[in-house]
């Protein structure tokens, strides 16, 4: 996303998560629901707050807000993920109702922030010369 002025505002490459990767978060403080990932960079990722049963009953019994630490769990599978702790940075209302959070990275000496880079490698690469039929 860029600013007003046209001026790139992020320090580092987001990777675009392409829909024929299973990635999905999830926040244990919240529950056990599925959150879309949007986006992944060594400082950060994107993912949506809300699911649409959520949405759709104008429910948001979660609260949170810019400066908010979290933990996060970056499910690669349906049943293997990597524990993060971020801080949001922001939070978008989308029009369907859903919040949209940007997070940063906040414990980068951590186990789970070097397989984060390590996948997120991985990824860059595949996605410039997979093929997906």
């Amino acid at each position: 996303m860029n600013k007003p002025n046209g001026i790139e505002r992020r320090r580092s490459k987001r990777l675009e998560i392409l829909s024929t990767f299973s990635l999905f978060a999830v926040v244990p403080q919240k529950g056990p629901h599925r959150l879309g990932v949007y986006d992944l960079s060594q400082d950060g990722l994107g993912f949506d707050l809300d699911i649409e049963e959520e949405a759709q009953a104008g429910l948001r019994s979660f609260e949170v807000k810019a400066g908010s630490p979290l933990e996060v769990h970056l499910y690669l599978n349906q049943s293997l993920y990597i524990p993060l702790f971020v801080t949001v940075r922001r939070i978008e209302d989308q029009p369907n109702g859903v919040r949209r959070v940007g997070a940063e990275f906040s414990e980068r000496q951590s186990g789970g922030y070097r397989a984060l880079l390590a996948f997120a490698t991985m990824l860059d690469a595949v996605s410039g010369s997979g093929v997906i039929k």
